[in-house]
């Protein structure tokens, strides 16, 4: 460290760290829409002069896609010698504003100490409905992102300190809800606010220039501690994995996902070529996207602890061929990358397994993405229920993995049940774990959800995006796959019909029922090595049945005990078979 000592770098780069997280606190205590007060679909940012990342507090680490760049796309737009105090830049377009689809709206507010520019904070918040074809402004089925919402290059939305209202206008007047519309972009602000007042008081208090200091050695920290984590804890040599979309948006076909992770010394690099071009429907990546499941896959494989910010990026190198689906060219549409990018962690942690298979897990569950629209009899007013059902993760080499749980790059939070009635005209009838569904292996994938929604509004429509319905969970070491999701309409009557991972506006009447199951996690390791009082454990706690016990991983159960001489033959029997069928 050059002109700071070890201490003070600490302590700036936690007041960095502490300014964001009471911004990303400010904003969901706020907003308006339960997407942001109760999903927390949101994250709150801060940057050097330059752009460079220096904090991030994010729900959901795909956020960072609609931060990368963002100072920089200011910047093309606007002089940085004209930005003043009390400017405020608004923007959402993946192709020339920044983001990777169009509900996250990002608002970005310089900072000025003695009137020089110093840093920049940022938030981004998912915006339930910006719209597009679809209420919700996300449907799978898209095939331009000019059926997606409304479209923003960076535009001032405040300036010296006053909302801009005919940009404001515009973004209400294309939104379905713009009364949530307009209380989310408000939280925003004053999260913006915030931000700023507390990096002014970071100045104030240590002084230009130990804070810039400050700022450049916590980003070498972060990179010099990747680096050491990255050579003592990943072999060095090639890997390679791959695996499928099972839906491309538009049809039901396999959309190939290709990795190839270099490791040597103390730098990874990952090539996405081989990974199929961009597709006809919504699950295409722009580059920012890629660049944030990589990102997170990395942290999470090498330290979690890792402070996020530009330094620990400078030992990774990414690259995907353009016209792809990892890097897809406009006017693609790109609004479920979401579900894509929880296909995108299976794929890179499957690699990654190979090189350092204690620090990883095997498939997630992908989360199920509900989009619910219809008019509220009790206010006559109209609604958008912007929802993601977990499903569950992958098993790891030492434990289970969590049952119902968001996983990877997209982690914003399912709205709980008691929000959901309160919200909206929709009425839970069941909400539970999925029995018998996690993956079996010597360590079980987490459990997927089956919840069942009572339809109460007028005029409703239902949009699904779904993965995982025609191909599972990869397990590792062993493991075995997960389960399949699904999505039911009137279940348990004569009506019944299973519907597509797919659909997009689909009226309802009132009292329709929908059945969504969200897939589970895989195995890590052989299911018949897996300890006996785990298995005695699962069925005591309902997480496996008796039938599943002995079925998945030959155990034999009476009376609540094992039979272990019962035990001892059937896997006998089991691995028998398994080495007859190659």
């Amino acid at each position: 460290m050059t002109g700071i000592d070890r201490i003070t770098a600490e302590v700036i780069g936690h007041r960095f760290r502490a300014a964001t997280d009471e911004m990303l606190a400010t904003l969901v205590k706020t907003a308006y829409s339960p997407n942001v007060k109760e999903r927390r679909d949101c994250s709150a940012a801060s940057f050097d002069a330059a752009g460079d990342l220096v904090s991030l507090s994010a729900v959901a680490p795909m956020h960072l896609s609609s931060l990368m760049g963002m100072v920089q796309n200011i910047a093309r737009r606007f002089p940085l010698a004209r930005l003043r105090p009390g400017d405020v830049y608004l923007t959402n377009d993946p192709y020339v504003g920044g983001g990777s689809h169009l509900p996250d709206l990002t608002l970005a507010s310089p900072v000025f100490v003695g009137g020089r520019l110093v840093a920049f904070v940022a938030t981004t918040a998912h915006h339930s409905d910006i719209g597009g074809k679809v209420a919700g402004s996300e449907s799978a089925d898209c095939t331009s992102i000019f059926q997606e919402g409304l479209r923003i290059p960076p535009v001032k939305l405040m300036e010296a300190g006053a909302v801009k209202q005919d940009i404001l206008d515009i973004v209400l007047l294309n939104s379905r809800t713009p009364r949530h519309r307009d209380g989310d972009l408000k939280a925003q602000l004053a999260a913006n606010l915030i931000g700023i007042r507390r990096i002014e008081e970071t100045f104030a208090r240590f002084g230009e220039n130990t804070v810039l200091a400050g700022i450049k050695a916590t980003l070498d920290y972060a990179e010099a501690r990747t680096r050491a984590e990255i050579a003592r804890l990943i072999k060095d040599g090639v890997y390679e994995n791959e695996d499928f979309l099972d839906h491309d948006g538009v049809e039901a076909r396999r959309v190939r996902i290709k990795v190839r992770v270099t490791v040597e010394g103390d730098r990874l690099a990952f090539d996405f070529a081989g990974s199929d071009p961009q597709i006809a429907g919504a699950r295409n990546c722009v580059m920012t996207a890629t660049l944030a499941c990589v990102y997170h896959a990395v942290k999470s494989v090498t330290d979690p602890t890792l402070p996020p910010n530009a330094g620990y990026f400078r030992s990774i190198e990414v690259s995907a061929p353009e016209g792809t689906v990892m890097n897809c060219l406009p006017p693609a549409a790109v609004g479920d990358r979401g579900r894509t990018s929880q296909v995108v962690g299976d794929v890179l942690l499957g690699a990654l397994a190979k090189a350092a298979p204690e620090r990883v897990m095997a498939g997630c569950g992908s989360s199920q993405a509900i989009l619910y629209s219809g008019i509220d009899p009790r206010r006559g007013e109209y609604i958008v229920d912007y929802d993601v059902f977990a499903g569950g993760a992958g098993a790891l080499a030492n434990r289970d993995g969590m049952d119902v749980v968001r996983v990877y790059a997209a982690m914003a939070d399912s709205t709980p049940p008691e929000a959901i009635e309160h919200e909206f005209p929709l009425a839970v009838r069941r909400c539970q774990m999925t029995v018998d569904s996690g993956g079996p292996g010597r360590f079980r994938g987490g459990l997927g959800l089956t919840l069942e929604l009572v339809v109460l509004a007028e005029e409703a429509r239902l949009s699904g995006r779904g993965l995982r319905h025609g191909l599972r969970a990869p397990g590792l070491f062993g493991g075995r796959g997960g389960s399949f999701a699904g999505y039911v309409l009137h279940p348990g009557t004569e009506a019944k019909r299973r519907m597509p991972a797919v659909f997009s506006e689909l009226p309802l009447e009132v009292g329709a029922v929908v059945r969504i199951q969200t897939p589970s996690g895989a195995g890590y390791g052989d299911p018949l090595e897996r300890d006996i009082g785990r298995v005695l454990d699962d069925v005591a706690a309902g997480k496996v049945t008796i039938e599943g016990a002995e079925r998945d991983y030959g155990v034999v159960v009476a009376d609540g005990k094992a039979d272990r001489q019962r035990t001892e033959g059937l896997r006998a029997r089991m691995r028998t078979e398994t080495a007859a069928a190659g």
